[in-house]
């Protein structure tokens, strides 16, 4: 029998995955047909975060997975009761999306070492250009498949873990731990004479993935900060309301896209993963953190339509096509991203 929260759960992912393919396609259109040419090559960033935000839908909606915390181990869970898939399989797909995480957060990075070089103002968003945008293209994929890597090698099943999962996943989600598959870790597990000790496999993995971790969160804080810096010193030179509303619009959508990722994914990720290691039992927060993961790919392209005027104002003319229609006032379109020399 399938719990309410179950039931739940299975309706707010599919309403998630369903707002989230309809907002990336409608940013996807108004990447393609609204914007400036000014834009160059962050449309095409733009449109491969899109896609890769449905891909992280349509996967999260295969799995409608059950991230979980408790006691000595941290798991992402799929349940497999009304599966045709086999295990393996399942595992790949679940795995999948946990790699899903690791591109994210390098695609995140990007996107700030994008905005960085935007808001020098020197000429160096070259790099980006040509075959080189392919470069910082793979570097995400890479990411992933690095998380699906470790993923494969240090966090596949095992019969201990199984057995140490099997109450609390019966108590809290009304799941049978034989019709599951997960992956995750289980720090502290007991010997044959009942104490406890050190799980050397599962932990080396949780290292690594802590260090694929620290690597773009690390990236982010440096070029989020240094981009900060940089639009404070080019709010108080600017004089012109053009040139304010400029670097008003990006510092509000740096700020957006700083804290969407940080409430969604990093910190609430990053405690859950973190706590058994420091025996810390937050088992409680494991529904939030379930919810805030399925929620990300359909909240992070929103700051991007509001914060960039010609996608703003062509959404909002679609929503209200008699507004649009009566609107005198004309509007400067001012970019966020462009490498003004």
């Amino acid at each position: 029998m399938v719990s309410t929260f179950s039931v739940i759960k299975s309706a707010v992912q599919f309403l998630t995955v369903s707002f989230s393919l309809i907002i990336n396609c409608i940013l996807i259109y108004l990447v393609i047909t609204k914007s400036s040419k000014k834009m160059g090559n962050y449309r095409h960033l733009m449109c491969y975060f899109s896609v890769f935000s449905i891909v992280y839908a349509i996967l999260d909606w295969m799995v409608q997975p059950y991230i979980h915390s408790h006691g000595a181990s941290f798991s992402m869970i799929m349940d497999l009761r009304d599966s045709a898939l086999s295990p393996d399989v399942a595992f790949f797909f679940v795995a999948s999306l946990a790699g899903c995480f690791g591109v994210t957060i390098y695609a995140i990075a990007i996107n700030f070492i994008f905005r960085y070089l935007a808001l020098q103002r020197e000429g160096r968003l070259r790099y980006f250009a040509g075959k080189r945008l392919v470069f910082w293209f793979s570097i995400p994929l890479l990411g992933g498949l690095s998380w699906v890597f470790l993923c494969w090698l240090t966090m596949y099943p095992d019969p201990e873990f199984t057995n140490y999962l099997r109450d609390c996943i019966r108590s809290s989600y009304d799941l049978d731990a034989n019709n599951i598959t997960y992956t995750g870790s289980y720090f502290y597990r007991l010997d044959a004479n009942g104490n406890e000790k050190w799980s050397i496999e599962n932990s080396l993995g949780a290292l690594g993935l802590n260090c694929l971790m620290m690597i773009p969160f690390t990236i982010i804080l440096i070029f989020g900060f240094k981009s900060y810096r940089k639009i404070q010193r080019l709010i108080l030179q600017g004089e012109s309301d053009y040139t304010k509303r400029l670097q008003m619009q990006l510092y509000k959508a740096l700020v957006a896209q700083t804290i969407i990722p940080m409430i969604f994914l990093f910190f609430p990720i990053g405690i859950l993963f973190s706590a058994p290691l420091f025996r810390l039992n937050i088992e409680k927060g494991s529904i939030v953190v379930t919810f805030f993961y399925s929620l990300y790919p359909a909240v992070d392209p929103i700051p991007i339509i509001l914060f960039i005027d010609d996608f703003r104002i062509a959404f909002f003319g679609f929503c209200n096509p008699r507004q649009s229609k009566n609107q005198v006032a004309s509007v400067a379109s001012v970019d966020a991203t462009v490498d003004v020399s």
